[in-house]
């Protein structure tokens, strides 16, 4: 009945064995599905966006292109999936009684199967390979990123089984019944095969056949309770990933009636949320990234991700494989639905302690390094909005900067006539655009300088502002800045979790910006907090503005030649190292601006650290913790000092007003700068020093005063 399996003894079992683990395989997962179904929040449209997602499934699925920050890792990652899948052409033609074999012999009189059967030859003992170096870094090397338990070692047993197994099976069959063209490995192995006994030959061939029939009804049993699910859910979780900007926090409508003040229960996440917990791979690089956990505090991302999946699997507790019919629950009074108690049980304090909710600086680095594609900061920012607008329990010192936004609009606390003060000194006058339009000159204008506050209040990153400015009128270019009009743009109230006060912030700021008809405009900044709020949120309160860094512009306005620098090559050489702001280079891809705006200042010589770019280390002002103690563990800020101080460079480069204040209290708080010779300077301020004199009305003025 079956011919390409007629030497297997009792081959019909094998319809029982496999799909039967196929079916309970699919009913555990359809119990999985059945908790996804009680999260009450929204998850991505599955018909939305098909060619993205598409496009990244290829990317980050099959090519695995973010395994491969850790090339070693990545290369037996990828050698092991791949061998894993290639090998199952074999497996899938064994459950459907050889069809698959019987097809592709037709054409070219069996030469596609032989060159199949070639193939999964090779790809058998790579694997192979690729799996002993697994055991090696699991057993012997140890990365210290890797969760160390029974159930990746049982994985790693059970496919070593699957694809050793079938290898030798094949190599008893040859040995006991002739060789079949392509699988040329095991024709080689069975040549010493044949010194052996005929019976012992077919009995050792039966029962390593039907040993790797069991490991693959095993490996279907086990799966959906290991945390090597992600076989199965990181397609899924890749395709539906967030496609907003990364920056972009989910919207909030405060008024609605049934409206959820953030995330506090496993109800309250989206089923995408859920299935990141099944899809987590233990691999650790989340945590090797977080500069929390690397500093010594309890925010561990890994951890957190676990503890959704362990509280999803703790609500499934109690359900049937199998549910019960609306009838038979009726009838028989049997109740097998979720409770509702465990769907109900808070998050903080079970997957995640309250103090790690407050130790994250939503730098990003956890999502950035994670290969599967996890959004670890938005659940974050989820339970912080539902500590602070519905518990009221955050740390204590927050409460003076939420007072502070709401009731000056700024978190330093200073009075809004004081924000022009950082334009004291300039040679120059800095328009303020309610004079512009009032004069009827609105359409002159080339660009808004959106201050900040940092740059207003800060007196340190005052000079960069007035360095900042100092370029635009060397540029010659028509700026204005709003002045008193101009408030904080929310961010710092949208990471601490308070969404009422950002978005009383944020509609303000839209409000003024429509008014002078700023959407027709470029908005440039110098803050990245600044640039990611109206850039990729203001949206969502009904403000689309062009929004670009002060570091992208500084480069066009070189490109173009409005900005030109004296190279007479008898400036000093100095070295100097770029500190990378998280939300441009991580949340906003601004990598290569910055660099090209200091390759420009002569004398500069850049020398990186070993994290930089997408990969850089925060300085520990993000989420909102420029506005709160840290008490726990080291200071992110001088682990990031250390790393900067180890390039030797004497110049600490940065591209943001929280990195300025951080590098710079770093910088002089480190033992290894104990004279203040490596200081902290804005990439503005390196330009505006180079800059040529600009003539004026008959006479040079300095570019900086």
């Amino acid at each position: 009945m079956f011919p390409v399996f007629a030497e297997v003894p009792a081959y019909p079992l094998v319809f029982v064995v496999f799909w039967g683990a196929a079916v309970f395989f699919g009913l555990v997962m359809a119990r999985h599905l059945r908790v996804f179904a009680a999260a009450q929040a929204s998850g991505p449209n599955p018909l939305a966006d098909i060619p993205a997602r598409t496009l990244g499934l290829i990317r980050y699925a099959f090519i695995q292109v973010k395994m491969f920050k850790d090339p070693r890792a990545g290369i037996m990652h990828f050698g092991i999936f791949w061998g894993f899948v290639l090998l199952t052409i074999g497996t899938a033609d064994i459950v459907t009684g050889g069809i698959i074999q019987t097809i592709l012999s037709l054409p070219f009189d069996g030469l596609i199967w032989a060159a199949i059967s070639a193939m999964q030859n090779v790809v058998a003992v790579i694997t192979l390979a690729f799996i002993v170096w697994a055991f090696e870094r699991r057993l012997i090397s140890k990365p210290a990123r890797l969760t160390y338990n029974w159930d990746a070692l049982t994985i790693l047993l059970m496919i070593g089984g699957v694809v050793g197994t079938e290898l030798l099976a094949q190599a008893f069959e040859f040995a006991a019944y002739g060789d079949k063209p392509g699988a040329f490995i095991a024709a080689l192995l069975a040549i010493p095969l044949r010194n052996l006994d005929p019976g012992w030959l077919q009995a050792i061939f039966a029962i390593l056949w039907w040993a790797h029939i069991a490991i693959v009804a095993a490996f279907l049993c086990f799966l959906p309770f290991s945390k090597h699910l992600h076989v199965a859910t990181a397609f899924p979780n890749i395709y539906f990933r967030k496609l907003a900007p990364r920056g972009e926090l989910p919207a909030m409508d405060l008024e609605a009636e049934d409206a959820t003040f953030g995330v506090r229960t496993l109800a309250d996440l989206g089923w995408k949320d859920m299935l990141d917990g099944f899809t987590c791979t233990e691999c650790g690089r989340c945590q090797q990234a977080c500069p929390a956990w690397n500093t010594g505090k309890p925010l561990n991302p890994k951890h957190f991700i676990m503890g959704i999946r362990e509280m999803s699997v703790e609500a499934e507790h109690g359900l049937p494989l199998i549910p019960n019919s609306a009838i038979v629950r009726d009838t028989y009074g049997l109740d097998d639905t979720i409770k509702a108690a465990t769907m109900a049980k808070p998050i903080v304090d079970d997957a995640i302690p309250f103090d790690a909710v407050w130790d994250c600086v939503t730098c990003g680095a956890c999502v950035e390094a994670c290969p599967v594609l996890i959004e670890h900061v938005d659940k974050i920012i989820g339970l912080r909005r539902n500590l602070v607008l519905e518990d009221s329990r955050f740390p204590a010192e927050l409460n003076g900067a939420f007072r502070n936004m709401e009731g000056v609009g700024n978190p330093w606390g200073q009075p809004p006539a004081s924000r022009l003060d950082w334009t004291k000194g300039l040679s120059f006058e800095v328009p303020i655009v309610a004079d512009v339009a009032a004069a009827g000159k609105l359409g002159e204008l080339d660009v808004l300088y959106w201050v900040g506050c940092a740059a207003a209040f800060d007196e340190r990153n005052r000079k960069v502002a007035r360095a900042f400015a100092t370029c635009l009128d060397a540029a010659g270019l028509n700026f204005a800045v709003l002045g008193q009009e101009e408030s904080c743009t929310g961010d710092p109230a949208r990471r601490m979790g308070n969404d009422y006060v950002y978005q009383m912030l944020a509609s303000a700021n839209v409000d003024t910006l429509n008014r002078y008809r700023m959407g027709e405009k470029t908005i440039v900044t110098a803050c990245p907090h600044c640039f990611n709020s109206i850039g990729n949120e203001y949206g969502q309160l009904g403000g689309n503005f062009r929004v670009i860094h002060h570091s992208a512009f500084l480069r066009e306005l070189l490109a173009d030649g409005r900005l030109r620098v004296i190279d007479d090559g008898a400036a000093p050489r100095k070295s100097v190292t770029l500190h990378d702001s998280c939300y441009m280079a991580r949340y906003n891809n601004v990598v290569a601006e910055p660099r090209d705006v200091l390759g420009a200042v002569p004398g500069l010589d850049l020398v990186e650290m070993d994290k930089n770019g997408k990969n850089t280390f925060c300085c520990g002002a993000g989420g909102g913790r420029m506005w709160m103690e840290e008490t726990r563990g080291t200071r992110i800020n001088a682990a990031r000092t250390d790393q900067a101080l180890s390039t030797g460079a004497s110049t600490v480069a940065t591209e943001c007003p929280f990195c300025m204040t951080m590098m710079k209290d770093g910088l002089e708080a480190a033992e290894g700068n104990a004279g203040g010779e490596v200081r902290a300077i804005d990439i503005a301020e390196l330009l505006a020093e180079s800059l040529a004199p600009k003539e004026l009305a008959g006479r040079q003025l300095p570019v900086l005063q």
